[in-house]
């Protein structure tokens, strides 16, 4: 309680500030907004697709009588950092230079050039719903920089922290955590998680700044021992106790740590797995999905509490597949994290809005994760603020049930040597195919046509098959290809990275 009491305190004094800036008041009609992700949750992790932790809030909300089962749900990326990008922005993370993980994190990235946080200059959904009197909020894993400059780093290099990206309130870790704390030298002995199929954990850190967008980097305290999800919502609920008493609207984006490893199962989730028989790493995993599902249904509880559900859309997703290693299931997806295969980055994904979903809905229209920002500006009657490219697409027709597909297709590129001129995997989705390329020197090889209506595990070319849809898909993922391409170019000024020109004779050959 004592740690509620203190966050409630901090972020009552930031609320006031929000509230006055402009001098605008919104009407209580304008919907609420929350994205509430899940990190390394894989697509046959939530109950509902097999998995075998108990998700009964997440299995709720799917079939609830006001949502939607989103089944064809892509992160923007698959890895983590990446796809916060596409969440906050709307644009594919290769447009800006977030190539993989722990962009701008660690000594060693200092150096490596290549790993950039998320640029000042990218436009963010706390931005631009500023304008109508919102307030935002983030509290959990941000993972798109260093709050501060790190021993031995580039005193040049730039932090990058939500405050900085338009968040007037924030809470968060600078990347992973693990999804409990223990004792690790933290706490007394008395207070020790123990028991957990790996004892290499670090104490968790969450940091705030104040002002929000300062460099006046603060720790928020030492976290009590327990469930980390538990932790993120004892933050999340003083907020949105303040928020409704001040009827204000809100954007609150809630990216817990569960689960990533390190993951940790606490009482009384570890005794039930134990007693099922599960392998204590397999407790670990299942246990922690559980407490995090726990604080899924106290969300939603209280956003009927405060009379704030009808109003809110409600989002809930992961960041990308299960890792490698780990007990985690794609229920017969191919691939994991870090692949641009189905398993890598199609994930459980669930939209819950009561005052426009009036009836339960499984859609099958791919969606991914940077439609999030389109929706809210297209709901809200936004602009962005120049003719930047958008990669996602407002999925208000889907929401409301005017329109069963996308019209976009979707492009995912992931290089773990983060260049273009290196050798790594790109895809081309729509609405039924995927083209899967293997790009080389900027340009694609070997390149497949899956149905993924007819071929969930990806496993039958049906190129020669539907030689019309293949050739057009590689024209359209030529000219997506350019437009990024151009993007880091002439708008992110990524250094150190060379790039193949698009007009090459290779691309031709390719054909």
């Amino acid at each position: 309680m004592w740690r509620q009491t203190a966050v409630l305190a901090w972020t009552s004094c930031l609320l006031a500030v929000a509230m006055t800036v402009g001098g605008t008041d919104v009407e209580t009609s304008s919907p609420n907004f929350i994205f509430m992700m899940a990190d390394d949750y894989g697509w046959g992790d939530v109950g509902y697709n097999g998995g075998n932790a108990s998700t009964p809030n997440l299995d709720a909300m799917a079939k609830g009588p006001n949502s939607l089962k989103l089944q064809r749900y892509y992160s923007g990326g698959p890895v983590c950092s990446p796809t916060r990008g596409t969440v906050l922005t709307g644009r594919n993370h290769n447009r800006y230079c977030v190539w993989t993980a722990n962009a701008g994190g660690g000594t060693a990235d200092f150096v490596r050039q290549e790993k950039m946080p998320l640029p000042y200059y990218e436009y963010t959904i706390p931005e631009a719903v500023k304008s109508r009197g919102y307030t935002s909020a983030m509290f959990g894993k941000w993972h798109l920089g260093d709050f501060k400059v790190l021993k031995g780093g580039n005193p040049k290099w730039p932090i990058s922290h939500p405050g900085i990206h338009g968040f007037d309130i924030w809470h968060a870790t600078e990347r992973s955590a693990p999804t409990a704390t223990t004792n690790c030298g933290c706490f007394s002995p008395p207070n020790c998680i123990s028991g957990h199929w790996n004892q290499n954990f670090s104490c968790t850190n969450f940091w705030t700044a104040n002002p929000s967008n300062s460099s006046n980097i603060m720790n928020l305290t030492t976290p009590e021992p327990g469930d980390d999800s538990l932790f993120i919502m004892d933050m999340v609920e003083p907020f949105l106790r303040g928020i409704a008493q001040d009827k204000k609207p809100f954007f609150l984006y809630i990216p817990v740590h569960t689960v990533h490893i390190n993951y940790i199962a606490v009482e009384p989730y570890r005794s039930k797995y134990q007693k099922l028989g599960y392998d204590s790493q397999t407790v670990d995993y299942l246990g922690a999905i559980e407490a995090m599902d726990v604080q899924v249904g106290r969300l939603r509880s209280l956003l009927q509490e405060l009379n704030l559900a009808n109003n809110t859309l409600l989002w809930f997703a992961s960041d990308n597949g299960p890792a490698k290693g780990t007990p985690g299931s794609t229920n017969g997806l191919r691939g994991r994290k870090g692949t641009v295969y189905e398993g890598g980055v199609r994930v459980p994904g669930i939209i819950e809005w009561p005052n426009v979903i009036s009836e339960n809905r499984v859609v099958d229209a791919p969606i991914v994760s940077s439609d999030l920002m389109p929706t809210i500006m297209d709901i809200l009657k936004l602009e962005m603020p120049d003719n930047r490219t958008v990669d996602g697409e407002s999925i208000m027709n889907i929401i409301t049930g005017n329109e069963v597909n996308r019209s976009k297709p979707i492009g995912f590129m992931f290089s773990v040597k983060h260049q273009f001129n290196s050798s790594y995997n790109a895809t081309w989705v729509n609405n039924q195919y995927k083209l899967f390329m293997n790009m080389k020197n900027g340009v694609p090889h070997n390149a497949i046509l899956y149905d993924l209506l007819d071929d969930i595990a990806e496993r039958k070319d049906v190129s020669k098959k539907h030689p019309d849809v293949f050739s057009a898909m590689k024209d359209q993922f030529k000219t997506w290809f350019d437009s990024v391409q151009y993007s880091t170019k002439h708008e992110s000024g990524c250094y150190g990275i060379s790039v193949a020109d698009g007009e090459s004779e290779a691309w031709y050959e390719w054909y």
